[in-house]
């Protein structure tokens, strides 16, 4: 739901999730929708091919082009790089390496 109606996307085409100012951003390549909502929730839902990254992103590994250093790079025209954290580097990496692996 976004305001005034709701939005259909198709989470192939979301680069990751954002939670700030108690809101949650869903990216994609195009646009950023706004809604309420939690990062753990959205997670639960899409655990299967999004990784989280820190505790701010969920990541859609489709949409992964590299790691270097402390940071993954996202998306193809509009590349973003979000920060990994010392946490959540092992998991993210273990993830990032199983979805490549089962491609």
């Amino acid at each position: 739901q976004v305001s005034g109606g709701v939005q259909l996307l198709d989470t192939d085409d979301i680069l990751y999730l954002e939670t700030r100012d108690r809101l949650l951003h869903y990216h994609t390549a195009t646009d950023t929708w706004s809604v309420r909502g939690s990062l753990l929730k959205a997670e639960r839902i899409w655990l299967h091919h999004f990784a989280r990254c820190n505790q701010c992103y969920l990541v859609n590994l489709r949409h992964v082009r590299g790691v270097q250093d402390d940071l993954v790079q996202v998306g193809e025209e509009r590349l973003e790089r979000l920060e990994i954290s010392r946490r959540q580097r092992t998991a993210f990496l273990a993830a990032l390496a199983a979805y490549v692996g089962a491609l």
